[in-house]
């Protein structure tokens, strides 16, 4: 019997063995269950022929950030101008924001752009490759988590910036 990839197991191990929790999620987006840190757990809990969702949460090996719609797009892209070695896993929300992920700051990041949110340790976010109600779940840049994460400065400022700028250009975010 040939047997397809498991994605979502291959992220909960690749997760757990990086130092991040996981925990299943409901098609919903909804955590069901204790957050996971040991791969033999993990690997019972995916290695399935229909594993649950996924999800994360902030912690020492990862910081995860909720973007406003445009401030965050427009922050992607001048991020993307650098030409930056590492980019940051990036997937958008049905509402139009961003989540990313970054390292944990080093350092006190001074202002943030409007509506940036870090996500405190314990609040889950569903990662891809999960399927939710508006479909499969895609990051955008590296392959979350096997590549290194660039620092939350390198992003987190590029959201300033392409948010002073919009203002500067229409005024108001909309």
């Amino acid at each position: 019997m040939i047997r397809r990839k498991n994605a979502l197991l291959d992220t909960a191990l690749a997760c757990v063995e990086r130092g991040i929790p996981v925990q299943t999620a409901t098609i919903t987006g909804a955590p069901d269950g204790d957050w996971i840190t040991d791969v033999d757990a993990a690997r019972a809990v995916w290695d399935v022929d229909e594993p649950p969702n996924l999800a994360i949460t902030s912690c020492p090996a990862v910081a995860i950030w909720r973007l406003p719609r445009i401030a965050g797009a427009y922050g992607k892209r001048l991020y993307e101008q650098e030409r930056p070695s590492v980019w940051p896993p990036t997937m958008q929300l049905p509402d139009g924001d961003w989540i990313t992920c970054t390292r944990q700051p080093d350092m006190d990041l001074g202002p943030l752009a409007t509506g940036v949110e870090y996500i405190e340790p314990g609040a889950p976010v569903v990662i891809p490759p999960s399927t939710t109600l508006d479909g499969r779940l895609r990051w955008d840049g590296a392959k979350f988590p096997l590549h290194p994460l660039p620092s939350a400065d390198a992003v987190l400022s590029k959201v300033l910036r392409a948010e002073v700028e919009y203002v500067e250009l229409h005024g108001q975010l909309g």
